[in-house]
């Protein structure tokens, strides 16, 4: 792989280029993640470059995962607008000549990413009381970034609304899998029956949540990462999402947050996002549980169905009896 990966960013650089290192990454259910440095040897990008390679592994795609060229057009552009996302490297494309596997490459952002670190350790105590802002300042920011500078993105069709097309996606994926959910067939027919108006399109990030997020002790919020879900919608869906109780509480009901559901909307209204009422807010945790739910099953399904053996793949799925009662929680008053 060292080999490859040199000629490939020396044909990028047009000038030569050493590893100086390279070792893999824990964690990601869609993707290897290699961190390399390497050094190139004049021109534009002469100097020591710290990196990512996110490398696709051939696991079933969720959803309507944003092509590698794409992606990477998406972090440019929210770079560029000021969000907290990495400097977008190069694409390596399908039947690379250098025989790597198709992937990006992006800048390596050093940091926290693992949640209940960030939500317990000590080290991070003096940074928690401002996180949460920071983290609702970079999706309205994010939320801000014209969606039509970044055309061909996957999102409604001309005569469809935002919202139908999230819900029809999570609906699809769902009847993909051929398996009875009382519980999510209940949210899935909620939520086509209460849509709410779309005031205006977003680029939607698609997993915004703790985890995504690189942190550091001191600064904060560094750096949004893993944008391969982006698409064009609702910013609710992001809002929602980031709001669920699985992510805050980290499979701890009851465990500390970063902060109130109330809070996260008012700072997000604060930096120039959408306001949502308590019954927008609502929808979008209805809708995220039952998203949630459907992306546990479809994991869990590429265990079970012995295309990919993984007892992490295993251990996600165990989480929909989990998010199906929290959703039947949200619904009972409904």
């Amino acid at each position: 792989m060292r080999p490859a990966l040199e000629a490939f960013i020396a044909d990028e650089a047009r000038h030569p280029a050493a590893l100086r290192a390279l070792w893999r990454l824990p964690g990601g259910t869609m993707r290897e993640a290699w961190a390399l440095d390497v050094e190139i040897a004049g021109g534009a990008w002469a100097g020591l470059h710290r990196l990512v390679l996110l490398a696709d592994c051939g696991a079933q795609i969720l959803y309507s995962r944003v092509p590698r060229d794409d992606e990477l057009r998406v972090i440019a552009a929210m770079h560029a607008a000021g969000v907290p996302a990495p400097r977008a490297y190069w694409c390596i494309p399908e039947g690379a000549p250098h025989g790597l596997k198709p992937g990006i490459l992006m800048e390596r952002v050093e940091g926290e990413t693992v949640a209940r670190r960030l939500l317990a350790d000590p080290a991070y105590a003096a940074v928690r009381p401002r996180l949460l802002d920071q983290m609702a300042g970079a999706l309205a920011r994010m939320h801000a970034v014209r969606a039509d500078t970044l055309d061909g993105l996957p999102g409604p069709a001309p005569a469809q609304t935002p919202i139908a097309f999230q819900v029809g996606e999570v609906e699809a994926s769902l009847r993909a899998l051929g398996e009875p959910h009382p519980a999510l067939e209940l949210g899935l027919r909620w939520l086509s029956r209460q849509m709410p108006p779309c005031e205006r399109l977003v680029v939607v990030h698609g997993d915004y949540r703790l985890g995504n997020l690189v942190v550091d002790p001191h600064d904060g919020l560094r750096a949004v990462l893993d944008w391969e879900l982006a698409h064009l919608g609702d910013p609710g869906e992001d809002v929602g999402w980031a709001c669920m109780r699985f992510w805050r509480s980290v499979d701890r009901p009851g465990a500390p947050a970063l902060g109130t559901r109330q809070r996260f909307l008012d700072a997000y209204a604060a930096q120039g996002g959408r306001r949502f009422d308590r019954e927008a807010a609502h929808y979008w945790d209805v809708f995220a549980n039952v998203r949630w739910a459907v992306i546990t099953l479809s994991q869990a399904h590429r265990h079970l169905s012995g295309r990919e053996r993984s007892l992490e793949l295993a251990s996600i799925g165990r989480h929909c009896a989990e998010v199906e009662w929290e959703l039947m929680r949200l619904l009972r008053d409904r």
